[in-house]
């Protein structure tokens, strides 16, 4: 080969690596925005929820958390654990239309209506989720999240491990929380005792033997992910004082003494607004406790 033959072919394979390069920046410009594209409909999804169903926004975000590291201890692959934590986030998400007094009322309590529209939210919230493509893996757990293992849950009454992995640990962490949390004009709460006695008797029953164990483990349940953690640092501020990203370290209490929004909220600029308009009228109990860990959002504990 000539040395004008070596010149051109090098200059191809500096052309065709000038070409690679450009293509890898685009492509890292497009996944950039892939990611802003889903963080910002994960912010206003939560958003909507925390308006709607104040109460299920922080209970999604500590079975989240549990969910997580249930993930953790079980060796699960990250882009498995990701899935999962998306499901964790949005497993109630097709209860909004539901009133929330329906949520903590008896069964037998309940129209033929709202009986319906809870049986439903698997799905429905499922098929809210599976317009984005990177949330259909999600929507699978969520549309499963309340199976149980021994076949005797909904919608499809699968058994076993024909339910999703996510879906079986997100079951065992949702009912976890959801006992353990209820706010306090709730017709019954539980002590943590007395949940983890109710896991246990579900075990084989209800839930995944294993995911039981685990749940049952010294240590799993850190803080955030139940009444019993200790709460992180906090300080008091008034309705105009909170800012986008504070998270709530309380309850925050409505002067009915109806909880609006649960504590592990992460605030989003259009609660804010609702909460001033509100607190024109006084409606708003103060001082309002928000943390001031560094895990706790962008803003959070900065005072205005």
């Amino acid at each position: 080969m000539n040395d004008g033959a070596i010149e051109g072919v090098i200059g191809m394979a500096n052309g065709m690596a000038k070409k690679i390069r450009e293509l890898s920046n685009l492509n890292q410009r497009q996944r950039d925005e892939l990611r802003s594209a889903q963080e910002s409909a994960e912010t206003l999804l939560l958003g909507i929820v925390d308006l709607f169903l104040p109460h299920l926004g922080g209970h999604s975000r500590r079975v989240a958390a549990l969910v997580d590291e249930v993930g953790k201890r079980m060796g699960i692959s990250e882009n498995a654990r990701k899935v999962n934590h998306s499901a964790a986030i949005f497993h109630e998400i097709g209860m909004l239309g539901i009133r929330r007094e329906a949520l903590f009322a008896p069964w037998s309590h309940l129209s033929d209506t709202e009986r319906n529209l809870i049986l439903a939210h698997p799905n429905m919230g499922a098929a809210l989720l599976k317009p984005m493509s990177w949330y259909q893996d999600a929507a699978v757990l969520v549309s499963a999240h309340h199976e149980r293992w021994d076949g005797s849950g909904f919608p499809r009454h699968l058994v076993g491990e024909n339910i999703p992995l996510g879906a079986r640990i997100i079951a065992v962490c949702d009912v976890y929380d959801e006992m353990l949390n209820k706010p306090k004009d709730a017709p019954q709460t539980f002590s943590e005792d007395e949940v983890l006695a109710h896991i246990q008797r579900q075990r084989g029953g209800y839930f995944d033997p294993k995911i039981v164990d685990l749940i049952l483990e010294p240590g799993i349940r850190g803080p955030g992910t139940g009444a019993a953690s200790l709460l992180a640092t906090e300080i008091s501020l008034s309705v105009r004082q909170l800012r986008p990203g504070m998270m709530l370290a309380r309850d925050l209490y409505n002067t009915s003494g109806l909880i609006m929004l649960t504590k592990d909220t992460i605030l989003q600029e259009a609660v804010i607004i609702r909460l001033q308009g509100l607190q024109d009228g006084r409606a708003v109990v103060e001082p309002i406790f928000v943390r001031v860990d560094a895990n706790a959002g962008g803003d959070s504990g900065k005072r205005a």
